[in-house]
């Protein structure tokens, strides 16, 4: 507390010397204090020194017109104080005359104005302000904004609640001089469990394609999906850590009008050197995509004229990813990023240029216990040490009570797996974390057939569904905390990282993964992916995955006429040897294979015992009842 009554004694000459116009000074004796010691008093007055100053001038010299730098530096100090100054009417209204003052920020200087009276309605000031700017905005600012007509309008609504989801609600643009731009916000449903902002009106403007420029729409809208606990309430979007997204796509809305330029699959817009979206990210550009997770079907627009709407999807970026992409193209920027920054923002991912050796590109992976643990540091979540792997625990201690490990797992790690079958084990988080083949992750290159395909439906599915085990554990978590009161949003919607570890937890929520794992089996009751093990022993000598797909010809006791090794998946390089077995070189039919072992096909034919150990790509053929080696040439996949 040494430095309390030394910064009261500060504020107190900053008052002074402000009261004085001595706003020059009255910054200094402010900026003496360094800036982690502010309170949001001192950070206020700072903030308001800077806006006068830019304005009035010290009380010797005076301005004849405001400076646009200075109001620009108090815009953004007062915008640091943002979460602790949206309900103070003082804060709003110095934000409101701040942007006021600033060239062309008349419709945000309205925005608070609105707040300051609503949170001070008795407020003569608050009124008045308002009043004026709405008087200055309609006899000053030039709307004539390029529309849709009514029939256009009609054509992109329907289009836009067809293809991405209903919009109960609408962000609407006070002021337009150029073009009307509307935000759509879609909520998150069922397939698309996160929200989706899509302009509306960014399409009224045709976009000056140079001739020569093959199958572009001169007209477009963008989009963004957002998490679905990224808040989007009208006091939150007073704080730009939650508006840029929305920002950003009315700025990249606008670019063609007032550059002149146009924008096509594979662009990146950059801000200013130096500049970000928002002080709490680096992300500073974007990239603009087809909205892949929602079909071909939803990239373009028909219009009753003929004419056609384009839409894309906005990807922020690094500045790193944006010269990646200037210095290659745009395919090989997206060959280095994971699929999953392509469909929902994460504002905290990771770099895919500077952090590519970080980033985890193995579709074989299901979850990792570092992103959970990042949400925990980031919220501040007082929670277990091992919060971050407690569901990861549950669905890997079920797999192995329910023989979903593969033969390589079981040999490696025998005394996890008999401690768990036993009983003795029920906490498999510390194993998860620490053990190195493990390594924090759960991935199905551990999992025998049938578990990797559960996973596959339970955990992956249609990329654009959300991980359907991450949601049972969130609906678990709802009836743990029912009553509970959360310090925030962020806080409720990541509950599950707060459930205390214990027998109840495990127990019920495996008796959730014996429910899907049942309907699994009532979906898919023909499936040859998921006949159980037929119990035959491996091969001598053979450590690798052990399945394969064999031709139902051979079940039948026709002889194997023609085999090949293809590379599986990533996914299936857990269970899947890749070997192919079919009664002659033209069985090659999916719908009539099976999955055996490689010791069931063995048995019926001891003479491929020889090939396995060969690589993928390899071929033979039976000739004279002999298998010989083919050169199968495309047909090798490797």
């Amino acid at each position: 507390m040494k430095g309390v009554g030394n910064n009261t004694r500060v504020l107190e000459k900053a008052e002074l010397l402000k009261s004085l116009g001595e706003y020059s000074g009255c910054i200094r004796t402010i900026e003496s204090v360094p800036e982690e010691e502010r309170s949001y008093r001192m950070t206020l007055l700072l903030g308001w020194a800077y806006s006068d100053l830019a304005v009035l001038g010290d009380k010797d010299c005076g301005r004849n017109e405001p400076d646009q730098e200075l109001l620009g530096k108090a815009v953004s100090i007062l915008e640091t104080v943002g979460d602790q100054g949206k309900e103070d009417p003082i804060w709003n209204a110095r934000m409101c005359y701040a942007l006021w003052m600033t060239d062309g920020r008349e419709a945000d200087a309205l925005e608070y104005a609105m707040i300051w009276k609503e949170l001070d309605p008795n407020s003569e000031d608050a009124r008045k302000q308002e009043v004026t700017i709405r008087r200055y905005i309609d006899e000053n600012v030039v709307q004539n904004p390029e529309m849709y007509d009514e029939a256009q309008w009609d054509a992109v609504e329907d289009h836009i609640a067809e293809h991405f989801g209903d919009f109960p609600n609408v962000f609407h643009e006070l002021v337009s001089p150029d073009i009307h731009v509307d935000i759509c916000m879609i909520p998150p449903r069922r397939d698309h469990d996160y929200y989706t902002m899509i302009t509306m009106g960014m399409g009224a403007h045709e976009m000056d394609v140079p001739e020569g420029i093959e199958d572009v729409r001169r007209r477009a809208e963008v989009l963004i999906n957002l998490p679905r606990d990224w808040r989007l309430d009208e006091e939150s979007l007073q704080d730009n850590r939650w508006y840029w997204p929305i920002r950003m796509l009315k700025d990249v809305a606008r670019l063609p009008v007032s550059t002149g330029c146009w924008l096509g699959w594979g662009h990146t817009v950059g801000m200013d050197e130096g500049e970000r979206y928002d002080e709490s990210v680096e992300l500073c550009g974007c990239i603009l995509l087809s909205p892949g997770v929602f079909g071909e079907d939803s990239y373009r627009c028909a219009l009753p004229d003929g004419d056609e709407v384009e839409f894309f999807q906005v990807i922020p970026l690094y500045q790193e990813e944006i010269q990646h992409k200037i210095e290659n193209d745009a395919e090989t920027l997206l060959d280095i990023m994971n699929d999953d920054l392509l469909e929902v923002i994460d504002p905290l991912r990771l770099n895919a240029v500077t952090d590519f050796d970080r980033i985890d590109h193995d579709d074989a992976v299901m979850d990792d216990g570092r992103r959970h643990q990042r949400i925990i540091d980031r919220l501040g979540l007082d929670t277990e040490e091992l919060a971050a792997y407690g569901h990861m625990s549950i669905y890997l201690e079920w797999c192995i009570r329910h023989e979903m490990m593969n033969g390589s797992f079981v040999s490696r790690h025998r005394d996890v797996v008999e401690s768990v079958r036993s009983g003795a084990m029920t906490d498999l988080r510390p194993f998860i974390r620490n053990d190195p083949d493990m390594d924090g992750r759960l991935t199905t290159l551990h999992l025998n057939r049938i578990g990797s395909f559960f996973t596959q439906w339970y955990n992956w599915g249609d990329k654009s569904n959300p991980y359907e085990f991450i949601k049972d554990i969130k609906d678990y978590a709802d009836t743990v905390f029912e009553d509970r009161e959360w310090h925030n949003e962020e806080e409720m919607f990541n509950a599950y990282l707060l459930i205390p570890w214990s027998d109840g937890y495990r127990l019920s929520m495996m008796d959730a993964i014996d429910e899907r794992f049942v309907q699994l089996m009532e979906s898919f009751p023909d499936s040859p992916w998921l006949v159980e093990d037929d119990g035959f022993p491996d091969p001598d000598g053979w450590n690798g995955a052990r399945d394969c797909a064999v031709s139902e010809r051979i079940l039948s006791g026709e002889p194997i006429g023609y085999c090949l090794r293809r590379r599986p998946d990533r996914e299936d390089q857990g269970w899947n040897s890749g070997w192919c077995f079919f009664a002659d070189d033209d069985d090659d039919n999916r719908e009539r294979m099976v999955f055996r072992s490689l010791g069931y096909v063995c048995d019926l034919s001891p003479d491929v015992r020889r090939i396995l150990d060969l690589p993928y790509g390899t071929a033979f053929i039976r000739e004279d009842g002999i298998l010989h080696p083919y050169d199968e040439g495309d047909a090798t996949d490797d």
